[in-house]
């Protein structure tokens, strides 16, 4: 009859109530309730003996009370424990490294060997890079291999557990912090066991991989300043790695061109270095690249290629200064000049005239040289970052060359190069220079009508773009830069001239003096082409050295001037109106590169909607065009997806901005996670005698079975539950007593 009870109940067990306890009171209130009911309709009824009246209120007490403990819940729950033995935990790297190719396949294919010789069904198996993942491997597509964080982890999962075992398969390569750790604690001679995380289990180390069954050849650095200067001989430094004794043959290419070749052979360990010289002949970044051959059976051909970019910068600028008589602007400025250690100057003011050499006079006669103007604006102009003409009359030297050499000059600028001409009576109109090729390139323009000076005293003011221009910046913000030009001294009178040449922008302005309208210009500033001009309608900036001097600031505005200027006209390609740059300059193959456009005015002031379009060059030689739109930042930019490996040059104008921007950066298939391939198994080693008895290591193919705990094992309890309320007996009863206590009332003649 056990049935009537559900025979799961069992010794042991105990009872348990599992409604809610609104519920529970509820039912018990509702079989009071139903009892009075019970009690008062039955007084209504005939005159029934006492006894019989009483048996029929504890029927349906008893009744009444079997359907509130039903609707309360009960449950017979038992807890019984039993003893399991400890589980096997696998760990299995599933790093990039791991399917790297050792003969005829990758060497992850060993780790399902040993899988099935652990009989792994039983064991609970994860894979791990930088993280932990339940499962065994579906691919060695994982990077930034942690051994520790996989062994801690662990350790926390099954933390007060006792494991049978620990089993590691992996190559070695950990990019963790445990490695290094083993490393330095091995060297300092300390104890390896500090260095480890506690285990709940023995540990068992299987290596995969072996050196002996890889053959690769890679480049695994490219040792560079990070920069180099302009004209000057810097070294491309490439450590190689491969099979001892190979002959290997190195190229250096720069963007799709190839420069040379080199051979090295690698020493007994399998490394060697190589280093290329090159000089480079224009500022800006340029994408090296150095390459080995691939062979059929290297490992990872991608490493065979390593990129590289490389920023070359200007180490000194290099300033031609010609002045047409000595005087204090020649003299300061080329004091300046000579004292900043970035600056090579060759510097001529001319004492020596055409009527000198006329004269009669022989050469050993003459004390003072012969100025060299064919040559320097020849031969040498090239080789000058910035040329100043500051008061100089061309006509008595260039003689019937003027045409030619001012067009060299000029040719100069827009070739990227750098000019300033400064006020003086041999200078703009009064050096004759409207109507030439130098005209062109000038910020303002000339043969203006009436006076060409005006010798009234002024003190310049700042234009809106000069507050913001980095030439005449003199301060943090605008109006500390407006600030320090107000007190700066005045100017004994300027060069007037006709306007501002077009792209041109006015830093100072007269105060009063307007020509057409517009204030006249006393500092402009214009690109023409590749190049920066700055013209400057006066010659007595030296006033402002020794204004700030008197009242105890120094000659900081003076320099502070001439330094912008400087920096400005021979300035980076960073530095440019219209500037693209990448978000990275070494992108990984198959990555996003964001490429972010900037747009100033002549002024340098962010301009808002301007289109720029622009091409990005592939290695392949296919080009892929792109078109933005600057915001209110100037600024504008787009999401490249990196499918060609190589150097990618972008380009980018805007209309109406003179120039072309250009930048570059290298993509390749260098995976971080493959820049060392060769298994550790110094590191193995070290780390399975890390936990002395503990611990055990397997060499590459050697198995086994793995070091196991037999006293390890944990208690399970099993839990069962029995709800009373659905046992045939409840029924039983409740209708028994219900309907005998019904009969009871029936007979005392009730309804």
């Amino acid at each position: 009859m056990s049935w009537l009870v559900g025979d799961a109940l069992g010794a042991g067990g105990h009872l348990a109530w599992t409604s809610p306890t609104p519920v529970i009171a509820a039912a018990v209130a509702g079989a009071v309730l139903a009892w009075g009911v019970a009690w008062w309709t039955g007084r209504r009824g005939g005159q029934a003996a006492p006894g019989l009246r009483l048996a029929e209120l504890v029927l349906w007490a008893l009744a009444l009370s079997v359907l509130a403990v039903a609707v309360s819940g009960p449950s017979w729950v038992q807890e019984q424990g039993r003893e399991e033995p400890g589980k096997v935990v696998v760990l299995v790297d599933d790093s990039a490294s791991m399917g790297v190719r050792e003969g005829a396949g990758p060497r992850g294919d060993a780790v399902a060997r040993i899988l099935a010789e652990l009989g792994a069904d039983d064991a609970d198996v994860f894979t791990f890079d930088d993280d932990l993942h339940l499962g065994p491997p579906a691919g060695w597509d994982g990077r930034g291999t942690d051994v520790g964080m996989a062994l801690s982890a662990v350790a926390d999962r099954y933390l007060g557990q006792k494991l049978q075992g620990v089993v590691l398969i992996t190559d070695g390569l950990d990019r963790g912090a445990l490695r290094r750790g083993l490393q330095a604690e091995s060297e300092a001679g300390r104890p390896l066991e500090d260095a480890v995380p506690a285990l709940p289990g023995p540990l068992t180390v299987y290596q995969v991989g072996a050196a002996s069954d890889l053959y690769d050849v890679a480049i695994d650095e490219v040792v560079t300043g990070g920069f180099a200067f302009l004209r000057t001989d810097f070294t491309l430094t490439a450590k190689v790695r491969g099979p001892p004794g190979l002959k290997v043959p190195v190229s250096l290419s720069r963007e799709g061109h190839h420069l040379q070749d080199l051979d090295l052979s690698l020493d007994a360990e399998g490394r060697g270095e190589v280093s290329f010289t090159v000089r480079p002949t224009r500022v800006g970044r340029f994408a090296y690249e150095l390459s080995v051959p691939v062979d059929d059976r290297d490992a990872v051909p991608g490493n065979n290629v390593y990129p590289v970019v490389i920023r070359v910068v200007r180490d000194r600028t290099r300033v031609l200064q010609v002045s047409g008589s000595p005087s204090f602007d020649e003299k300061f400025l080329r004091l300046f000049l000579k004292e900043d250690p970035s600056v090579d100057l060759v510097s001529f003011f001319i004492l020596r005239t055409h009527e000198d050499m006329g004269a009669g006079w022989g050469s050993d006669e003459l004390s003072l040289i012969a100025f060299p103007y064919e040559r320097l604006f020849t031969e040498e102009l090239s080789t000058f970052d910035l040329v100043i003409l500051q008061n100089f009359d061309y006509k008595p030297y260039f003689d019937f060359s003027a045409n030619e050499l001012l067009g060299n000059l000029a040719a100069y600028v827009r070739d990227g190069g750098a000019l300033v001409m400064t006020g003086g009576d041999r200078s703009f109109d009064l050096g004759d220079y409207g109507g030439t090729s130098l005209a062109d390139v000038l910020p303002v323009t000339l043969n203006v009508a009436g006076p060409r000076t005006d010798p009234t005293p002024f003190r310049p003011v700042l234009s809106a773009a000069g507050k913001v221009h980095p030439v005449t910046r003199m301060g943090a913000t605008p109006e500390e830069s407006e600030a320090i030009w107000s007190r700066l001294p005045e100017q004994d009178g300027y060069n007037r001239v006709s306007g501002l040449a077009p792209d041109s922008a006015a830093l100072l302005s007269h105060p009063s003096a307007t020509q057409g309208g517009a204030p006249e210009p006393i500092l402009a500033v214009r690109e023409v082409g590749k190049g920066r001009s700055m013209a400057l309608m006066v010659d007595a900036s030296w006033r402002w050295s020794f204004s700030e001097a008197a009242e105890g600031r120094g000659n900081q505005a003076y320099l502070h001037f001439w330094k912008n200027s400087l920096r400005w006209l021979v300035a980076d390609p960073e530095d440019q109106r219209v500037v693209v740059t990448p978000a990275r300059e070494n992108v990984l193959l198959g990555d996003d590169v964001r490429i972010v456009l900037r747009v100033r005015d002549a002024g340098y002031l962010p301009v808002e909607g301007a289109k720029v379009s622009g091409t990005v060059l592939l290695p392949s030689g296919a080009t892929q065009p792109f078109e933005v739109q600057t915001d209110a930042a100037g600024e504008g930019g787009f999401d490249l997806h990196s499918t060609e490996q190589g150097a990618h040059r972008v380009l980018a104008e805007s209309p109406g901005v003179p120039g072309k921007a250009e930048t570059v950066f290298a993509v390749s298939d260098r995976d971080p996670e493959l820049v060392e391939i060769i298994p550790d198994g110094a590191f193995l080693q070290r780390l399975a005698a890390a936990y002395g008895d503990r611990g055990s290591y397997r060499a590459p193919g050697e198995g086994g079975a793995p070091l196991l705990d037999p006293t390890a094992g944990r208690r399970v309890m099993d839990r069962s539950e029995t709800a009373l309320s659905s046992v045939p007996l409840v029924g039983l009863l409740f209708g028994l007593l219900s309907s005998l206590a019904w009969l009871l009332r029936r007979r005392a003649g009730a309804r």
